[in-house]
Order: C-alpha cells, then structure tokens, then sequence
C-alpha cells in the first residue's frame, strides 16, 4: 500500500507533466500568456478536485465536498444539487448538513458510472443514503468477494449485482 507521501510524490510528478504539456500546447497554439494570468485560481481549482478527509472515509470514502465537485464539473451548487435530487450522482449528507461524494463512482471524464446509478436508484428505493453508499462498498459473496462499485468498475455485467441490490433493497422496505 502506497503512504501519502508516495502518492503525493506520484501525484506532483503527473501534475508537473501535464502542466508543461498544457502549456507547451499553448505556447504552440499562440495561445496569449495572458490566458493563464490568474494562476492562484488554477490553482485553487485544481485542489479543489482533491480528495476531502471525513469520517466516513474508512466505510465509503473518500470523498469531494460540494465546492469541490463544483469546480470539477465547471457548474453551479444549484446543477449538483439537481443532480443530487435526481438521483444522478451518489451523494450522502454529514451530520453538520454538508453533502459529499464519493470519489470511486466518478469515471475520468467527472461522469458517474451509468451502472452505478442504476444500482443506487434501486438501492434508495429502500434505504437512506450511507445504507446505499455502504451497500455499494461492501465485499458481495456473489459478486466474487468483491463490492459491487468494484464489480461495476472492473467491467463486470450489471444483472448480477443489480439482482442483489433489488433483493436487498426490498427486504429493506418490508
């Protein structure tokens, strides 16, 4: 397992090789210095798009905050928080009221996994939100030991994990 030290070391050496990439692209493009002027900004949303620390963590997280995912996506607190209504992103609230993310439902692109959705639907058709989420991590039997987030990540078929969270989720209602 990596410490935060090596993932941070990992992390500052991809950040450094991307950067020059972006900006030897627009030095290529003619692309005016004038673009990149408020670099405190880029900088802010860049670590916006780290990962948050809650207590959570060790069950379901971690997590991006609301500011966060925000600035990730490039939209309002209103779009995620219709996103959140809709159903469209897994989202938990803390006790304080703040709403968080989970970071492993996200694909590359910000988008969250269609299979995933699907089972969070099901599942919060009988359970609150943290059911739900820990449900989603929890190691399944019939999923070969592992959680259906996982079972969804690897490319695994929905039907079997989506037969689970019905069953589940029904024996919840009841």
């Amino acid at each position: 397992m990596n410490t935060l030290v090596e993932q941070e070391r990992k992390l500052m050496e991809l950040l450094t090789r991307r950067v020059h990439e972006t900006f030897a692209n627009a030095r290529a493009a003619g692309v005016p210095a004038e673009v990149f002027d408020d670099v405190e900004s880029i900088a802010r949303a860049m670590a916006a798009a780290l990962p948050t620390s809650h207590i959570y963590d060790q069950l379901v997280g971690p997590f991006y905050d609301t500011g966060g995912l925000t600035r990730w996506w490039g939209v309002s607190r209103q779009a995620v928080n219709k996103a959140v209504a809709a159903d469209s992103v897994i989202a938990c609230r803390l006790a304080d009221g703040q709403w968080v993310y989970p970071t492993w439902q996200f694909m590359d692109t910000g988008t969250v996994h269609p299979h995933l959705i699907a089972l969070w639907r099901t599942l919060r058709a009988g359970a609150d939100p943290w059911t739900c989420a820990v449900w989603l991590r929890s190691p399944q039997h019939e999923l070969g030991d592992r959680s259906a987030s996982d079972w969804i990540a690897e490319g695994y078929p929905l039907d079997p994990a989506l037969a689970l969270a019905r069953a589940d989720a029904q024996r919840w209602a009841a």
